[in-house]
């Protein structure tokens, strides 16, 4: 089994392209920073640590030390950049789940005389996995790990008709053995045709293949399982104005599992931003999208933030609303305040037995460039989720904290 994998897998990698399965890599550094380094001390109080059901919260106070630092060259027409970060998260009461995490990041833009560019891209990281599987509430210790790799090229440069093509692949592990069964190594390619009728519009369409094996029988199965799915997809994006940009992708397609399966899907997926400045301090961000829970996980929102969901999110159909405000109240002082929503359609695969879920957090922060180097910042949330049926529980919590942080370059 592992060795048909391993060779489905390499022979992904040598296909054209993946058509955006993959989450994009932690964000470059500025490019008017060559390099920089930070250290970040973050204090946060949350009556709900553990995400438990309404009865059985449990309130901690997180105290999270981060270490990081950033590279940016530029040779040429080529890019290169790497970025990353390490932290150290403590629980004031609770014992056991003390955890160490980072974030990783590392790119090449290359272009060629010709029409001819492309990127490379590498992104791994480690953090505390959800507590909240959805059916209870697991107090240990899970560390959920990824890593991705992807490339893209592209002929055509920005002529009227381009060719893209991109492949990636990714990798996800927990530590506690009760995840076992959620660990994935996953392929991705696709290959497309971009239109060009104006310097404000982009259109494309294409091809997308994705292929996933998963490393140990679910409950109930005798032999791990594995999935593939198809898609036809179509996008745009269009700067509508100079303070207005909108863009869409819509995948048609199906996802079959090789065991018999409930969470086999067959339907419309796909994302849409509007990225919109009503004035020179206001900017808003809006993301909606529609994915199964696994890719929702890693998607990236308009604002560069992943979606509060994770990889232990499986449900069967995760449809998101996100939405970022953002101020400048003084030439130092940034006001943000966000809503992400989401609702997801939950399945078991043994008995088929459905449920819904809907979580909504709201959060409202405050930073203050106190000097060129030192940043201090504060924020306030609330999360609260309802559900129905099958796979999930109502919990809700509020946190408060703050951080300060000293960057040099």
């Amino acid at each position: 089994m592992h060795h048909a994998r391993a060779h489905r897998l390499l022979y992904l990698a040598c296909l054209a392209a993946s058509g955006g399965a993959f989450g994009q890599p932690v964000p470059a550094p500025n490019p008017d920073r060559p390099w920089y380094v930070f250290a970040q001390q973050e204090v946060k109080h949350m009556t709900n640590a553990l995400d438990g059901a309404k009865g059985s919260e449990i309130s901690d106070t997180l105290y999270t030390t981060s270490l990081g630092g950033g590279l940016n060259a530029r040779f040429g027409r080529q890019r290169a950049y790497a970025n990353g970060s390490l932290s150290y998260t403590r629980y004031a009461d609770i014992d056991g789940i003390d955890g160490q995490g980072y974030n990783l990041g590392a790119g090449l833009d290359w272009e060629t005389i010709g029409n001819l560019s492309g990127d490379l891209t590498a992104a791994a990281g480690r953090t505390q996995a959800d507590f909240n599987t959805g059916i209870n509430t697991l107090r240990l210790k899970n560390t959920e790990k990824f890593e991705e790799l992807g490339a893209r090229v592209l002929w055509g440069g920005v002529s009227l008709l381009g060719i893209e093509g991109r492949t990636g692949w990714r990798r996800v592990n927990f530590s506690a053995p009760e995840f076992a069964s959620r660990e994935y190594e996953q392929g991705s390619a696709s290959a497309g045709v971009i239109y060009r009728p104006s310097s404000a519009l982009t259109l494309g369409t294409g091809l997308s293949f994705q292929a996933t094996d998963y490393d140990v029988p679910a409950f109930g199965q005798s032999e791990p399982d594995s999935s593939e799915r198809r898609d036809v997809y179509v996008q745009a994006d269009w700067t509508a104005t100079g303070a207005s940009t909108v863009g869409a992708r819509l995948n048609f397609g199906k996802t079959d599992y090789d065991r018999p399966n409930a969470d086999d899907f067959s339907g419309v997926t796909g994302s849409a931003y509007w990225r919109w400045r009503p004035t020179g301090r206001t900017s808003v961000s809006t993301t909606i999208s529609r994915d199964t829970g696994q890719e929702s996980g890693f998607q990236r929102l308009v604002s560069g933030d992943r979606t509060r969901l994770t990889a232990t999110d499986f449900s069967r159909v995760t449809n998101l609303f996100a939405l970022a405000v953002t101020y400048d109240l003084t030439g130092k002082i940034v006001l943000t305040g966000k809503v992400d929503h989401a609702r997801r359609s939950l399945v078991d695969t043994l008995t088929n037995g459905k449920g819904r879920d809907n979580t909504t957090l709201a959060t409202l922060r405050a930073d203050w460039a106190v000097t060129r180097i030192i940043t201090v910042g504060c924020e306030i949330g609330h999360e609260t989720r309802s559900a129905s049926g099958f796979g999930s529980f109502d919990y809700s919590g509020n946190h408060v904290g703050c951080l300060g942080r000293v960057t040099i370059d």
